[in-house]
């Protein structure tokens, strides 16, 4: 159950990556439209969405890690009498 999981979950970060690649070019027609010529603007960041989806969540799981350490290293000096 757990590797069926594991799995839906890398197959699913794999589409939202190339759904994020795939989207680009369509961006950019768009913002071309839009503006009414050709430039390069925000557009140019949603290839990097995936990577900043990847950076928060890996620094939350440091954060959840670092807290529960302090606090069990907190509750074994105040155990101890120290």
């Amino acid at each position: 159950m757990k590797n069926t999981k594991g799995k839906l979950k890398n197959a699913c970060w794999w589409l939202f990556v190339g759904f994020c690649m795939g989207f680009t070019p369509y961006v950019f027609h768009l913002a071309e439209i839009e503006r009414g010529y050709k430039a390069i603007g925000g557009e140019i960041f949603i290839p990097l969405i995936p990577f900043l989806v990847w950076a928060i969540k890996v620094s939350i799981n440091d954060m959840k890690t670092i807290t529960k350490e302090v606090m069990e290293n907190e509750q074994k000096h105040t155990n101890s009498g120290v």
